[in-house]
């Protein structure tokens, strides 16, 4: 009798393991939500050192324009400690924002946009290769 009540003990605690640990009721994990996406061009295309407007096209996940945003440029070159710019872009209308930048030297530059429209704070990098 004492070994017939140890393996259903035992029996018991290793269903209760295998239930907790299989996946009876478990959910894949949800995939993260997907952000805004802004997409950098520049005119001229491609840049040239000196004043280059670049212009940045603000959308939502589902592809819409996020129109009156506050849209903030920050550019430093990589390679050149202390070759920085940074400015508010000026909304051009269906999500599209732009500033001129002065890009003084050839080189990569280091471009961050920071979008801002409550509740959305959200910060893009792009390497923008000056010639």
């Amino acid at each position: 009798m004492r070994l017939s009540l140890a393996a259903v003990m035992l029996f018991v605690g290793l269903s209760l393991v295998l239930a907790a640990c299989g996946g009876a009721g478990a959910t894949a994990p949800t995939p993260a939500a997907a952000g805004p996406k802004v997409v950098l061009t520049t005119s001229p295309d491609p840049p040239l050192s000196g004043n280059v407007e670049l212009v940045l096209t603000v959308t939502d996940a589902n592809g819409q324009p996020i129109p009156d945003a506050d849209v903030y440029v920050f550019a430093d070159h990589t390679e050149m400690s202390g070759m920085m710019m940074q400015g508010k872009a000026t909304a051009q209308g269906g999500g599209r924002y732009a500033i001129t930048a002065n890009l003084s030297m050839s080189g990569t530059w280091k471009i961050s946009v920071q979008v801002k429209k409550s509740p959305l704070n959200y910060t893009q990098d792009f390497n923008l290769e000056v010639q």
